[in-house]
């Protein structure tokens, strides 16, 4: 009965939003729980750069011209937003250059890109020097995304648009593994754990050591490209589970609203809300429902709305243009309502009993919770 019913467009739908919000709430457990540990590990990090400046000024702090610096092909910070750039220049302008620039062998920046940006874009030519100190060691490939990834996440969170780059470019240079590859991997992998229900064994790994993690991770059952994957996330102390939920799905975004994170600091949430303005369900060309997603993506930014009251724009945008879907995903919930309650169910079979009651159990749960978010976003 619910395999006929979970092909209706109102089931379709209804779990999608219920996905959305639990990927939603996923992240706010996650930074709720991470964020003592994530400002201690902050911390330590910059304290380690600045060690490293430190130690790195004794060999000779030296000048050198914006146009010879190179910036790394590694780095896993994409955003660099115009007002963060400019905000640097002024503090250059008035302030001076704080903190000298760190550069690997042949001019190539490993730290202070914003520094660079801001001299390079603002304050040339009446600034064009830069103060650098250079670091002495020459790094794979593999490694020097590693290290510049572990130095964005760490001193300052990277938004999940450039985690997830950063991440699949990661697994590409360490394993020569595809991002599709990668996305489905994981993707199957949280499935399986799910139904096993060892999720919240993974997630204790999150923050356990190397050594506890290569113990712990033959116990859920992974296969070798899941392994390495598993293995990649957990060195970057990301749970395999949020990245699935949170991170991995921006990679399929348009790239318009990934240019609005980049560049306009539109949120990831509000990003997969504002995907939803497609052609399809516009029922219009895509040119077209383009134009209206942008429209609305500065809306969202220049009114700043919250999640709740962007997915509220969002549909009353594709009902507005979409009259003729209004009413028909209604019948068919009040046709699923009338099939559940005639059911006779003194005949059904004990295991299917089971598995019926663990349908309509898994069912509550998800229409809870999005119930819960619906009565939130009243008071929000």
């Amino acid at each position: 009965m619910f395999a006929g019913a979970a092909g209706s467009q109102q089931i379709f739908e209804l779990e999608e939003q219920i996905e959305e919000l639990q990927a939603e709430i996923t992240q706010l457990k996650k930074e709720q729980a991470d964020r003592n540990l994530a400002e201690e590990e902050r911390n330590y990090l910059n304290q380690t750069i600045e060690d490293l400046r430190e130690h790195l000024k004794a060999s000779g702090v030296f000048k050198i011209h914006y146009s010879q610096v190179k910036p790394n092909p590694k780095q896993a910070r994409q955003t660099f937003t115009a007002e963060s750039i400019r905000s640097m220049a002024v503090s250059i302008k008035e302030e001076g250059q704080q903190e000298p620039i760190i550069l690997l062998p042949g001019n190539l920046l490993f730290d202070g890109e914003r520094r660079w940006r801001s001299v390079a874009e603002y304050l040339q030519p009446e600034i064009d020097m830069l103060d650098a100190v250079m670091l002495p060691k020459e790094l794979s490939e593999a490694e020097l995304h590693a290290q510049t990834l572990l130095t964005s996440l760490h001193r300052e969170s990277l938004n999940e648009l450039d985690l997830a780059e950063g991440l699949v470019q990661q697994a590409k240079l360490a394993f020569d593994i595809e991002q599709e590859e990668v996305i489905k991997a994981v993707r199957r992998a949280i499935v399986r754990l799910n139904t096993k229900k060892l999720l919240p064994q993974l997630t204790e790994l999150v923050s356990s050591t190397r050594e506890e993690q290569t113990k712990h991770i033959d116990d859920f059952g992974l296969d070798a490209i899941e392994c390495n994957i598993f293995m990649l996330l957990l060195r970057f102390q990301q749970n395999p589970a949020s990245i699935d939920a949170n991170v991995f799905p921006c990679l399929r975004l348009p790239q318009d609203l990934k240019n609005a994170i980049r560049h306009l600091g539109l949120g990831a949430n509000h990003a997969r809300s504002l995907q939803k303005l497609n052609a399809k369900n516009l029922g219009i060309e895509e040119l077209k429902a383009k134009e209206i997603r942008q429209n609305l993506t500065s809306q969202v930014l220049q009114q700043k709305l919250t999640v709740a009251q962007t997915r509220a724009l969002v549909g009353e945008t594709i009902a507005k243009h979409s009259p003729e879907k209004q009413g028909k995903p209604n019948l068919q919930v009040n046709s699923l309502i009338q099939n559940i309650s005639k059911t006779d169910i003194k005949n059904i079979e004990k295991e299917q009993l089971t598995d019926l009651l663990k349908a309509l159990e898994a069912k509550a749960n998800a229409m809870c919770d999005l119930l819960f978010r619906y009565t939130s976003s009243v008071y929000e």
